[in-house]
């Protein structure tokens, strides 16, 4: 009797298991299938929509990122730049700076090699993103005026191994933005490539941030966001920069979702003396900042933020744009900001359009509005922040596919479309086979023309050329990718393959 009720026993509770089990699979199949879902509406390649062979001109890409690669493996930022430079200590042109002809060609900007490691990254060719991101994890930790961190630029020519990368044409700047980049490059190389490889030089740049940086202090004593960080110019402890705080927040963001999702790199993390905890606090503070200071309600925008002199109401597509792919829609949305609303606003303030030499005309982006500039130019195409846009209006996509309203996903999806048509038409009817220069202006080879009133100048070109811009064209192939969102972790990314 006893045996008989145990084998009833051990057949009910068999019944059960393969119950749970069958739930399970039920639940990880609808998973899956959602999940396809989601990558076949971000899927470009077969879009209708789309007005060219997405395929080739991810090839000609690849091609461009080998026609700037030096043989230390650094990579250009600018092509066919000007020779003559403007010096501000003598406020005169030269046709040639510190001996070398065409000086712009000797940078690589930081920031621009973090694209360039994603780029290669995407394309398959992981060696070409290590070399460089080894080049950088090394100098990082190199003491420079007291300080470490990775300076805002270096030169091309720097002779590795046999010696140190050289200090670019920004000189001793050690900006917490550019920094943060090559933290998201080092986290798309463990997304890509499967590996922690890059995980404790990431965690030191974010202990570079939480000790080295001030924050910005609220009335009632609260943290908020960090300072820009060092250097020759302003005093950086007084900037408090929207851009690099949204740069901050995606990072974090990324860290804790793999704390959340791989308990074997705690170990990496305790080491860092960095937790889930910790992580929360630092988003938690700076998401007050972007939330009470960045954001403008009334015009529906974020501001730059804030500066020596009090709040920076300087309109920024960034905002916009790296706050939705960095951010999310999601945490936007629980900040009660209308993200449709903000989409919308973002595409009237910052609208600009070029008319083409064939009559037709292309649109995008521009980096700021009228205000911003000073007064001093009318709207651009800003390349580079129009490739922003589009993988902001992919993260829409995604957004609203997964609440159901397919409708409004695939409404998004068809802005995103539009405006990759445009970069593809500008690129290719001028020659540039993919590569597209930073704003759409060709300024004669001895005037200034600034992106924003405070802000940098634009590359001037050789013989009336196109500059060609290494964020412009990296952030067209991360659309060309089924719009690949380099601030955001996404498990299910595939492993490039190596050289």
């Amino acid at each position: 009797m006893r045996i008989k009720n145990l084998s009833c026993f051990f057949q009910r509770k068999l019944e059960s298991i393969l119950l749970v089990m069958i739930v399970l699979l039920i639940f990880l199949c609808f998973i899956i299938q959602k999940r396809l879902q989601i990558n076949n509406i971000t899927c470009i390649a077969k879009d209708p929509y789309l007005t060219f062979d997405n395929s080739k001109v991810i090839n000609d890409l690849d091609m461009y990122l080998e026609s700037v690669r030096a043989p230390n493996g650094l990579t250009r930022s600018f092509t066919d730049t000007s020779s003559y430079v403007f010096a501000q200590e003598s406020g005169k042109f030269y046709i040639s700076h510190y001996g070398r002809i065409g000086y712009l060609e000797e940078q690589a900007f930081t920031y621009d090699l973090s694209l360039a490691v994603i780029g290669y990254l995407l394309l398959g060719h992981s060696g070409r993103a290590e070399k460089i991101l080894d080049l950088l994890e090394e100098d990082f930790y190199l003491p420079k005026n007291g300080e470490t961190g990775l300076y805002n630029s270096y030169s091309v020519s720097s002779n590795i191994p046999y010696n140190e990368l050289l200090l670019g044409s920004d000189g001793d700047r050690i900006h917490a933005g550019p920094m943060l980049w090559v933290a998201f490059a080092s986290l798309n190389h463990m997304q890509i490539e499967k590996s922690t490889r890059y995980l404790d030089f990431v965690l030191d740049m974010v202990n570079w941030c939480r000790n080295g940086l001030t924050y910005y202090r609220f009335p009632d004593g609260g943290r908020g966001g960090i300072s820009m960080g060092f250097g020759w110019g302003p005093d950086w402890d007084k900037i408090f920069s929207t851009e690099h705080n949204i740069d901050y927040y995606a990072v974090l963001k990324m860290l804790h979702a793999i704390y959340q999702e791989y308990p074997e790199t705690h170990t990496i993390f305790e080491k860092k003396n960095i937790d889930k905890k910790c992580l929360k606090e630092e988003m938690k503070c700076v998401g007050r900042f972007l939330r009470e200071v960045s954001f403008d309600k009334e015009n529906y925008c974020f501001i730059a933020g804030v500066n020596p002199y009090g709040i920076d109401k300087t309109k920024i597509l960034d905002g916009t744009t790296w706050g939705i792919a960095g951010v999310g829609p999601e945490v936007y949305a629980s900040w009660g900001i209308d993200v449709d609303r903000l989409i919308e606003s973002t595409e009237k303030i910052f609208y600009s359009r070029y008319n083409m030499p064939d009559g037709t005309y292309v649109e995008g982006m521009d980096i700021t509005d009228f205000e911003g500039t000073g007064k001093k130019r009318s709207a651009l195409v800003w390349w580079e922040g129009t490739g922003q846009h589009i993988i902001a209006l992919g993260e829409m996509v995604r957004y609203y596919y997964e609440k159901g309203n397919r409708e409004k996903a695939i409404l998004y999806k068809k802005k995103a479309i539009k405006y990759m048509n445009d970069m593809y038409r500008f690129s290719y009817f001028f020659d540039l086979k993919g590569a597209l220069p930073y704003m759409v202006i060709r300024p004669e080879e001895d005037q200034i023309v600034k992106t924003m009133q405070w802000e940098w100048e634009l590359p001037r070109g050789r013989n009336n050329k196109w500059v060609k811009s290494m964020s412009s064209g990296m952030w067209f192939l991360y659309a060309l990718k089924d719009l690949h969102n380099p601030m955001k972790w996404e498990e299910n990314r595939g492993k490039g393959k190596n050289e």
